[in-house]
C-alpha cells in the first residue's frame, strides 16, 4: 500500500475518532457545560507533543520515518469566532534501513543508503483561527505563513551537495493549515487538553543550490496533544468607592 495512502487513512482515522469523542462529550454535558476561558481580549499558552510524517518531496519523503515533533502555542482571542496564534515547532524524521542514498556524501564516501540522515525542520508559523464552541469542546481552524530552517544531516554532519559544494541547510518561507479541539474541564474552566492536526509545506526547492538531491518543497503531517491555558494581560483591582473618605489614623 502506498505510504501516502495509509498516512491519510491514519489521519482521517484520528479525525473521526477526535469527532466521536467529542459528540459524545457533548451529549453529557449538554445540561452544565463548563465554563471555558477562550474569551475575547484573553491570551493563551499551550505546548504540544507528538509526531511527524514527511510527506513529500522526492528524496525529502523517500523512506522518510516519522519522529517526535514538539511545539508551543501563543495566542491571542479577537472574539468569540475569531483569534490568532504564534507556534514555534521543532521536528524531524529519519530513513529506513536500506534506502539509498541520492548521492556520495564527500564526507562518508563509503555511504550507499540513509541509515545516518536525518532530516530537520524548526520554525514557527503565524495562524489567524476561526473558533467554534461545541459543549465543553472548543473547535478551531486555522492558516497561515510560516519560516522555517531545514538541515540534513548524515552522522550527525550536514551534508553536502557534490556539484554545487553547498551545504545543505538554509532558511525558507512556507504555509501551514491546522484543525483542532479543546476539552475544557469544569473544575479548570481556564485550562484545555488540546488535540491538533496540523499540515505543512516548506518552500524549499532550490535547483541552484542541491542540482544533486534532496532538492523539492517539503511537505509533512503532524499528530500532536498537549495542554492549553488562557489568562487575563492585566489584573483587576477593585475600585475604590465613589465619595469615600480616606480612613484617619487614631
Amino acid at each position: 500500500m502506498n505510504t501516502r495512502v495509509r498516512l491519510a487513512g491514519v489521519a482521517v482515522l484520528l479525525s473521526l475518532a477526535c469527532a466521536s469523542v467529542a459528540f459524545a462529550q457533548q451529549a453529557d454535558s449538554t445540561k452544565s457545560a463548563p465554563m471555558n476561558g477562550a474569551k475575547p481580549g484573553r491570551g493563551s499558552i499551550g505546548g504540544q507533543l507528538g509526531g511527524s510524517w514527511i510527506l513529500a518531496e522526492k528524496d525529502y519523503s523517500k523512506g522518510a520515518q516519522p519522529r517526535f515533533s514538539l511545539s508551543g502555542q501563543y495566542g491571542y482571542v479577537i472574539s468569540n469566532k475569531w483569534r490568532w496564534q504564534v507556534s514555534p515547532f521543532f521536528t524531524w524524521n529519519a530513513y529506513r534501513v536500506g534506502e539509498r542514498i541520492p548521492f556520495r556524501d564527500s564526507n562518508f564516501p563509503a555511504d550507499t543508503t540513509k541509515d545516518q540522515i536525518l532530516t530537520q525542520i524548526v520554525g514557527g508559523n503565524a495562524q489567524l483561527q476561526y473558533q467554534k464552541m461545541r459543549g465543553s469542546w472548543l473547535w478551531h481552524f486555522g492558516f497561515g505563513p510560516s519560516l522555517y530552517r531545514v538541515v540534513v544531516q548524515n552522522h550527525r554532519k550536514v551534508l553536502k551537495d557534490p556539484v554545487s559544494r553547498n551545504l545543505h541547510q538554509g532558511q525558507y518561507l512556507g504555509a501551514a493549515v491546522e484543525v483542532g479541539a479543546e476539552h475544557f474541564f469544569k473544575e479548570l474552566n481556564n485550562t484545555s487538553l488540546e488535540y491538533t492536526l496540523g499540515y505543512q509545506n516548506v518552500f524549499a526547492k532550490r535547483d541552484d543550490q542541491f542540482p544533486s538531491g534532496f532538492n523539492g518543497n517539503l511537505s509533512f503531517l503532524e499528530v500532536r496533544v498537549g495542554a492549553h491555558y488562557y489568562f487575563d494581560f492585566k489584573t483587576k483591582k477593585p475600585d475604590d468607592k465613589p465619595g469615600a473618605k480616606p480612613k484617619k489614623k487614631s
